[in-house]
């Protein structure tokens, strides 16, 4: 389990979580954004049963939504869709549940409280990375998904033109 520091982040530890899973999981991501052979570390991962994985990063995306906020869960939440899939390849599920811990993680490799933007870029360029590669995966019926439980975690939506026209 990783400990943060209690005032880096809103929750004490992420829980449940298998670290040699995340840690292999972390290093295929890294390989596959410098274009490295990937092959024995998915051979690592060939007999996960992701359904713990699963269930843990939605967790830890809700918790962190409530920090974050509406538009920083949505390609997360997205993400979360595609490797609830069973037809989900290892290899993607491996980038999405690296990506999604490596964002809601209070562990960076260039952390936001020491160099600002640039510490929050590494996880946007980890999320970006990750949805380029799975976007075909990405349906208008998740999308549709990940509205509905952004509204129920949120509240509806509003837009420009509801504020319109109620006033």
């Amino acid at each position: 389990m990783i400990e943060p520091h209690e005032n880096n982040f809103p929750y004490r530890r992420i829980q449940n979580c298998n670290i040699m899973i995340l840690i292999t999981c972390l290093l295929i991501l890294a390989f596959s954004i410098f274009k490295k052979d990937t092959t024995p570390l998915l051979e690592r991962l060939k007999n996960i049963n992701w359904r713990d994985q699963v269930a843990e990063t939605r967790n830890s995306i809700r918790k962190y939504s409530r920090i974050a906020g509406r538009k920083a869960c949505e390609p997360l939440l997205k993400l979360w869709y595609v490797l609830d899939d069973p037809e989900t390849s290892t290899w993607d599920k491996a980038l999405i549940y690296a990506a999604i811990f490596y964002t809601v993680s209070p562990r960076s490799i260039i952390p936001a409280a020491a160099y600002r933007l640039l510490g929050l870029l590494d996880e946007g360029f980890a999320v970006l990375f990750v949805i380029k590669k799975v976007q075909n995966r990405i349906t208008p019926a998740v999308e549709s998904r990940v509205k509905a439980a952004l509204d129920r975690w949120f509240g509806e939506e509003q837009t420009v033109n509801d504020v319109v026209s109620v006033s």
